[in-house]
Order: C-alpha cells, then sequence, then structure tokens
C-alpha cells in the first residue's frame, strides 16, 4: 500500500507505531476492479466476520494475487468500504488488520448474499418445507432431513425444490424411470447428482412414487407355471425349476397366463430373505418379493396374477411402522379381490430378544397415523402396540 496520504482520507492515531486509515465519506459504489480483483473480493466476502486479519485476507487471495490484494484493499479504502488498521513496521506503514465499515452494503453491492438475507431465506424455506410436510405427510421424512443444520443453504434448498417436483409427479400418478423424473424436475435427463438420488432413496419410497431406477419387475418364485402364447410361439416358465425369476411389471396382462396354480402366496419385503426362503419352500407356496412400499406398475402385475389364481396369502415385512403400513398396502390387493391373506412372522416373539433397533422420529409419526387406523387385523394391531411400547423395532434379514 502507499505511504503517501491520500485525498478523503482521515487518519486516526491508535497509541505508539498505530494508526488507522478511512475516508470521510460513506460508501456509494464500489470501485471499478479487475477480474482478479474481483474474484479475490468475492473470496474475501465469504466470511461474515467485520474485521479480518490482513494475513487472512492474503493467504485467502493466494501467494499469485499478494499484489492483486494490495490494490484491491488500496481501492476499497479509497471508496470507502474498509477502514485499515496500520503499524509502523521497520520505517513503513503495514497493514495489520481490515474492518468493513459497512459489509452487507458491500455484499450486496458485490451481488453477495448478506447474513440477513441468508438468514430470511433459511426462514422462508423452513416454513415451506413445514407446509410441504404438512400438506404431504408422504414427505415427512424427507422434509424432517432437511431440516438438518448442517446442510448448506444452496443443498437444502436444491433438494427441496426436488420435493416440490415429486408432488405433481405423484398426483398425476405419473410412472417413469429415474432419468424421466430428472427431465420433469431439471429439464435434464442427468441433472440430479448421485448424492441427490441417494438422499432421496433414503428418504423416500421411490418405487411406489412411479420412480423407478430400472424398468419395474415382479420377482417370484415356487408353485405356479406361465405359459405365453404369441405370434405362433409359445413360451412356459415352470418357477419351481428356476428357483426364482423377473419379469417385467408389464407381461402381466394377457396373452400371459398362469397354468399351474398355487395353494397360497406368501409376500416377502426382505430381498435377502425372499431368496433365502426360495431354497427350502413348501409344496404348493408362490413366493413373492414385495419391494418396500410398492409402486403402482407392481401393484397391477400382482392384481392381475391375484385375478388369475385367487388364493389366500401370507404378508411378511420388516416388524417397524413402515412396515406395518406395507403389509396394509399389499394386504389390501387380497381384501379387494374377496380372498384371505395374514401377516406372517412378524411377531415380536420371532425378534424381540435379537437384534433390535430404536425408533426413529419418522416411526414415531407412522405409529400415530396406525394408531389412527380403525381396520387393523388384529396380529397387525399387536405388532403395532408391542412397537410402541418397547421403542424398538427389527429387520426381518435377522431371522426369516
Amino acid at each position: 500500500m502507499s505511504n503517501a496520504q491520500q485525498p478523503c482520507l482521515q487518519t486516526v492515531p491508535g497509541g505508539k507505531g498505530k494508526r488507522t486509515r478511512h475516508v470521510l465519506t460513506a460508501l456509494v459504489a464500489l470501485p471499478q476492479l479487475g477480474v482478479a480483483q474481483r474474484t479475490v473480493l468475492l473470496n474475501w466476502l465469504k466470511s461474515d466476520a467485520r474485521e479480518r486479519r490482513w494475513q487472512s485476507l492474503l493467504e485467502a487471495a493466494g501467494a499469485h494475487h499478494l499484489d492483486t490484494a494490495n490494490a484491491l484493499l488500496d481501492a476499497l479504502l479509497t471508496a470507502g468500504a474498509v477502514a485499515v488498521k496500520e503499524e509502523f513496521w521497520h520505517g513503513l506503514w503495514r497493514p495489520v488488520r481490515m474492518v468493513w465499515l459497512d459489509l452487507e452494503a458491500v455484499q450486496r453491492l458485490a451481488n453477495v448474499a448478506t447474513r440477513s438475507e441468508r438468514d430470511a431465506s433459511k426462514e422462508n424455506l423452513t416454513t415451506q418445507l413445514q407446509a410441504l410436510g404438512h400438506a404431504h405427510p408422504w414427505l415427512a421424512q424427507a422434509v424432517h432431513s432437511l431440516m438438518n443444520d448442517s446442510l448448506s443453504a444452496a443443498t437444502r434448498a436444491a433438494r427441496a425444490d426436488l420435493l416440490q417436483a415429486l408432488v405433481p409427479w405423484q398426483q398425476a400418478q405419473r410412472q417413469g424411470l429415474r432419468q424421466d423424473f430428472s427431465l420433469a424436475a431439471r429439464d435434464h435427463t442427468k441433472a440430479i447428482t448421485a448424492a441427490e438420488w441417494d438422499w432421496l432413496d433414503s428418504t423416500l419410497p421411490l418405487e411406489s412414487l412411479g420412480v423407478g431406477r430400472f424398468e419395474p419387475m415382479l420377482w417370484l418364485g415356487g408353485a405356479m407355471t406361465l405359459r405365453k402364447s404369441a405370434d405362433g410361439h409359445e413360451a412356459v416358465m415352470a418357477l419351481q425349476g428356476f428357483g426364482f425369476a423377473g419379469l417385467p411389471c408389464r407381461q402381466f396382462c394377457a396373452p400371459l397366463a398362469v397354468t399351474v396354480h398355487p395353494q397360497s402366496y406368501w409376500l416377502i419385503e426382505n430381498r435377502a430373505s425372499f431368496e433365502r426362503q426360495t431354497q427350502k419352500l413348501a409344496p404348493g407356496v408362490c413366493l413373492v418379493w414385495l419391494p418396500g412400499r410398492p409402486s403402482g406398475a407392481w401393484l397391477g402385475a400382482m392384481r392381475w396374477l391375484l385375478a388369475q389364481a385367487p388364493v389366500p396369502a401370507t404378508i411378511s415385512c420388516d416388524p417397524d411402522p413402515a412396515g406395518i403400513q406395507i403389509a396394509l398396502t399389499a394386504g389390501q390387493l387380497w381384501g379387494d379381490a374377496g380372498v384371505a391373506w395374514q401377516a406372517g412372522h412378524m411377531e415380536p416373539r420371532h425378534w424381540q430378544d435379537g437384534k433390535t433397533l430404536p425408533l426413529t422420529d419418522y416411526d414415531h409419526r407412522v405409529l400415530a397415523e396406525l394408531q389412527a387406523c380403525d381396520a387393523l387385523p388384529p396380529a397387525l394391531g399387536t405388532l403395532r402396540d408391542y412397537i410402541r411400547s418397547s421403542g424398538t423395532k427389527a429387520e426381518q434379514e435377522g431371522w426369516l
């Protein structure tokens, strides 16, 4: 920095070998800055500290921009943006600390969000998220995760936009792959990042919302034979000979037909448990993988299969609040068809002495919803009450 007193600058002594310099006029506009100077300024404005050590500002500018930083300090001082605290050292006055005279004014002039603006934006986003979760309870877990203060404002806003985009998608009962939803939400099939997909997958039943990773499939095995005749060709699949197999949900319609009917169905939510049980199925049982909160495509395929072979079912889900809801969703298919179903392998005696997990806030919200459910089958009602009283849940893979 030049040692010469510049016009309009006021020097205030601060003790032996110390002084503070600033201009008497208030900041009206930022000085004309080059590209490098503006880059350094934006770097400095990332902090909301009103007073900064000059050495830390030099470090923030980088070793290749020391001259740029000094020139920028002179320009900001002359424009009335800062005051500079200096010390006399080895015959020269050297800057020690820089003080923003009106930090938020500088930030606004540089098109940088101020703390006040960020706080207001955060409060507004929180209000929007609360309203979103209240209007659409199925978003509650995802909304709750966005209340986490450790997330950056940009991350929270971007993820909140994805939840907003899911609402019309779900209301229109759209079905598609992840690329389709990305196109609908952000106008590009690859615009949603891997981290965002991981978050969506961990907080929402994407498949049941019609957002599939791949084409929706129905996985089943055991006592059932399917036949398909088309274009003069006939294909027969005896599931028992394959262990288990997956077919696209769209295939479960004419001309597909069930030629060997099972005596009963067994639906299992956990994929590892499903595969394990296909190896030791009792005769006459058709085993079906129930993919969490099932999608509309899966429900349609299962509804068609049940119409072709209307036999009773046992439904086994994780013994947790969401598992009870999933069992009810699948069981509704049998209820609509007038065929018996029951929950099985979910009773506390199977898991209460093994590895359990504590209930989350989301679990408690689902329990409250289940408490208001009058049509809960007795076995699931007993399970609900035990989960609530014990405060624990489990994953069926541990015993099934």
